[in-house]
């Protein structure tokens, strides 16, 4: 296989830690190496970085079914009702590929992190502070037969790692990274429009 160099460039990282920004998607059928990833600190104040890599391979559908919501239940004290055992325990993330007749802010293409109530009902927190402490968001509505969402998967390399004002940070560098096939590095920001990230890829290896 042919070994192909990449630079992946992102500015204005997201501050929105329900959007992170995916600074780089592992090809299907291919493994990458990250050889280095470097953030820089653009803004007046000092800021905070955290990075991830959701595992295709341990995120739901992979791994078993979608978790799909019962039709017609109204939404009750913010519980959501799984047509089945969801298998989601708290601090968990999930994306929700259909929010049909959902209310309070879900949308699809948002990560949430889960607070566990029951084996077949939880609760949707903006962060995994909030689903620890049982801080559940605003949901309404009633579920619909194709509201549905996804388990993903997910680790920090780093998180909330502190960048000085004018500042860059080296989180890769010297080490390498292994990803495989539609993993993804994704990088939050404290504030929006003050931090650029730089991956430096090694795609297409064996």
């Amino acid at each position: 296989m042919a070994n192909n160099f990449y630079n992946k460039i992102t500015k204005n990282v997201s501050a929105d830690s329900n959007a992170p920004s995916a600074i780089y998607t592992v090809p299907a059928s291919k493994k990458t190496i990250v050889i280095e990833l470097d953030v820089a600190n653009r803004s007046t104040s000092s800021q905070t970085i955290s990075v991830e890599v959701e595992d295709h391979s341990l995120s739901a559908p992979q791994t078993g079914s979608a978790i799909a919501l019962s039709n017609g239940t109204a939404v009750n004290s913010n519980l959501l009702t799984a047509t089945g055992a969801h298998n989601l325990l708290t601090g968990d993330r999930v994306e929700f590929t259909n929010v049909t007749n959902l209310t309070g802010g879900i949308a699809t293409g948002k990560q949430y992190w889960v607070i566990k109530i029951a084996e077949t009902t939880f609760k949707l927190a903006t962060s995994h502070a909030n689903a620890t402490a049982g801080t559940a968001m605003t949901v309404g509505g009633t579920q619909h037969t194709n509201n549905s969402c996804k388990s993903l998967y997910f680790i920090y390399i780093v998180r909330d790692a502190p960048i000085p004002i004018g500042g860059a940070l080296k989180v890769i560098a010297g080490q390498k990274l292994v990803l495989e096939a539609a993993d993804k590095l994704y990088c939050t920001a404290s504030s929006a429009n003050s931090i650029d990230a730089l991956a430096s890829i090694l795609e297409d290896v064996s």
